[in-house]
């Protein structure tokens, strides 16, 4: 891929339809910090770069499912062994 393309800006649209999470899950996620890295083209214009997003994505990759029980036990100390 070629590096004007990685660091394309993306709309939320854009962003949207490619990774499949709906536009008010990207604005939740600006707004707790847990969505990819954003600019701020002016006051009411947001844009991703397609490399943030990429590294974002590569970042949250996992290679197995952490059990909900031990994530649990793990964050709550009342419950370790």
């Amino acid at each position: 891929m070629l590096q004007q393309d990685l660091d394309r800006l993306l709309t939320e649209k854009e962003l949207s339809a490619w990774i499949g999470r709906s536009v008010p899950s990207l604005q939740r996620g600006r707004s707790n910090g847990d969505g990819p890295p954003f600019i701020q083209i002016g006051p009411r214009r947001i844009a991703y770069r397609r490399s943030d997003v990429d590294a974002w994505l590569t970042a949250r990759t996992k290679q197995r499912v952490t059990p909900a029980r031990v994530q649990e036990r793990d964050s709550d100390p009342s419950k370790s062994t």
